[in-house]
């Protein structure tokens, strides 16, 4: 297992989630009825959080090379 920054990874996890969760508003605005129901139920709520801590660990354990 990769070593992760923990602080990068909480960090991450807090702001993919609130963008997570804007974007999917403001597609079902654009494109089908927004219902706050449906937007917040837990099967939703469940893959939002998986994604941003999935995106968040991608970001938290990356290693940026700078061999100049």
């Amino acid at each position: 297992m990769k070593n992760i920054n923990l602080k990068k990874f909480i960090a991450a996890t807090l702001v993919l989630l609130p963008l997570l969760i804007i974007f999917d508003i403001v597609y079902d605005k654009l494109f089908k009825e927004l219902d706050f129901n449906e937007t917040f139920a837990m099967k939703n709520l469940f893959f939002k959080i998986a994604a941003a801590l999935v995106g968040a660990y991608f970001y938290a354990s990356s290693k940026k090379n700078k061999e100049e």
